[in-house]
């Protein structure tokens, strides 16, 4: 007599893969979104921060009454530029940071959407939106927004 799998057993075990794929599944898409929430918030420390030292670097030779105007020479919303590297003798940052467009949408990429706009999807429907405001010399999201209270620190 031969030994075989009965239609109970097969189905049984299928059930179970079917189970397992299914939580693995959904959190593996949790972590993506996750890393995407961590590249933005570290994005907005990094930038801030390089504002602050171009501010304090100013400061330190003597021009006071400096106004940085905008953080960047990119494009507004065209792939491939470069954001936040600063202009003109103002080097902001070091680190290249690529821009996306309205049309691509990539998660977790910056978008320029003026002179002193920038958003990013965080995922397909959740975008934040953040705003340079040169007179202050901040860079921060809408603080009604609730998606924007986890970002700022």
């Amino acid at each position: 007599m031969k030994k075989a799998f009965s239609l109970l057993e097969i189905i049984v075990v299928v059930l179970i893969v079917g189970l397992l794929g299914a939580f693995a599944i959904n959190k593996f898409f949790y972590s993506i979104d996750k890393s995407n929430n961590f590249k933005i918030k570290s994005d907005v420390a990094l930038i801030n921060s390089a504002i602050n030292r171009t501010y304090s670097n100013q400061v330190l030779l003597g021009n006071s009454t400096f106004t940085l105007n905008r953080l960047d020479d990119a494009s507004i919303n065209t792939a491939g530029e470069s954001l936040f590297v600063g202009y003109n003798e103002y080097i902001l940052l070091d680190v290249v940071i690529l821009s996306s467009s309205e049309e691509k949408k990539e998660l977790g990429k910056w978008i320029k959407t003026s002179q002193t706009t920038y958003k990013a999807y965080l995922s397909k429907d959740k975008v934040i939106t953040f705003e340079f405001d040169n007179n202050k010399g901040t860079f921060t999201c809408k603080k009604s927004d609730e998606v924007c209270k986890e970002f700022m620190l």
